[in-house]
């Protein structure tokens, strides 16, 4: 049933017509949803797409750089032992440091007395 038919019904009161012309009216837009949600899943998919392609290039940079990565990642855990090695040696430096200006404070004692 086209539209055209429904708006000239023979023996149709004019609530019915008014009536049948919302209903066709409704069907144009009705229409007109369907054509815009056609083109939004379109544009949906297009960015799927777009997306996917995305994330292969971003796994693949990661394939790229990850040896890099765990090459810094070990030399910064080597430096991270080297430093606490040195933090360790210094500690230890400072302690005989301590030490010996105690004795050296009791020898200068014995000495100015």
């Amino acid at each position: 049933m086209n539209e055209d038919s429904t708006k000239e019904l023979p023996g149709a009161s004019p609530f019915e017509q008014r009536v049948l012309a919302e209903f066709a009216a409704l069907r144009g837009e009705v229409a007109e949803i369907r054509v815009q949600q056609t083109a939004t899943a379109k544009n949906i998919a297009a960015l799927d797409q777009r997306l996917s392609a995305l994330e292969e290039k971003v796994d693949s940079r990661l394939k790229e750089t990850r040896p890099i990565w765990e090459a810094v990642q070990a030399q910064l855990k080597k430096l991270d032992e080297k430093f606490t090695l040195f933090i360790r040696d210094l500690y230890d430096v400072r302690g005989d440091i301590s030490l010996h200006d105690k004795r050296l404070g009791e020898i200068e004692r014995r000495v100015l007395s």
